[in-house]
């Protein structure tokens, strides 16, 4: 398949063209202009790059690309991974936010899923949250432990009832979420000090995963799929990284 098609179908199926984003999505450099094998993963990192050249994969495609709006500054980091890309005449496709709040395989619904949660998709489309309620049953900290090997817990209620998920960075949607929702407990990726005093301030249950393992099930799932829609080779690409022990905290 031409890069370009893949562009356009994968465009119209992420809903890219309705979506506030300030990454650029879509084909971010462009390589070999016909496409045989797909290596995907959440991150752009020298280790994918290296993984793609050897593996002869001729196109990547990730969560977090490199393109981003209002960034005018090419660091030295950068420019060596766009030099690697250039030299192996690589694609480089991204999607940020439309792979976080699609209501099939975005990030938000697919985690909501894992920990067995029922959930509802806000109307607003460019509010990569979404709301849970948790079964009476499930023990979602035990779930937790099970799929994460590393978050952090930050307890205030002993109770867990109504959930708010936003993958990733979570810190603009925290006080949003906890006004017009009443929830009790947030789930993200990662979040900046500075908003802790609102997780304080209203008394609720916080619980940190990490930034890309809370995102690991967008891409691999697009990946999934392009191999079955369009008939793609594709291998989804694992960031390994040291493990930590949880934390609890109450």
């Amino acid at each position: 398949m031409k890069n370009i098609k893949l562009e356009i179908l994968l465009n119209k199926y992420l809903k890219n063209y309705n979506i506030k984003d300030k990454s650029l999505n879509g084909l971010q450099i462009g390589g070999k202009n016909i496409i045989n094998k797909i290596i995907t993963s959440v991150s752009l990192t020298p280790n994918l790059i290296k993984k793609s050249i050897l593996l002869k994969f001729n196109t990547i495609i990730v969560h977090h690309g490199i393109l981003w709006k209002n960034n005018n500054i090419l660091s030295n980091f950068n420019k060596s991974i766009i030099k690697n890309i250039l030299k192996n005449n690589i694609n480089l496709f991204a999607w940020h936010i439309p792979l976080d709040i699609h209501k099939n395989i975005g990030n938000n619904i697919l985690l909501s899923k894992k920990l067995n949660l029922k959930t509802k998709i806000l109307p607003n489309k460019n509010n990569p949250y979404i709301i849970s309620k948790i079964y009476k049953k499930d023990n979602l900290i035990h779930k937790i432990k099970k799929i994460f090997k590393i978050f952090i817990y930050y307890k205030v209620k002993k109770k867990i009832n109504k959930i708010c998920i936003c993958c990733g960075n979570g810190n603009n949607f925290i006080e949003k979420a906890i006004i017009k929702y009443n929830i009790d407990t947030y789930i993200t990726g990662e979040i900046s000090e500075i908003n802790f005093n609102i997780i304080k301030k209203y008394n609720i249950n916080l619980i940190i995963l990490g930034h890309e393992e809370s995102e690991i099930y967008g891409i691999k799932k697009l990946s999934k799929i392009i191999t079955k829609k369009y008939n793609i080779k594709t291998y989804n690409y694992k960031i390994k990284k040291k493990l930590l022990n949880f934390i609890i905290k109450d």
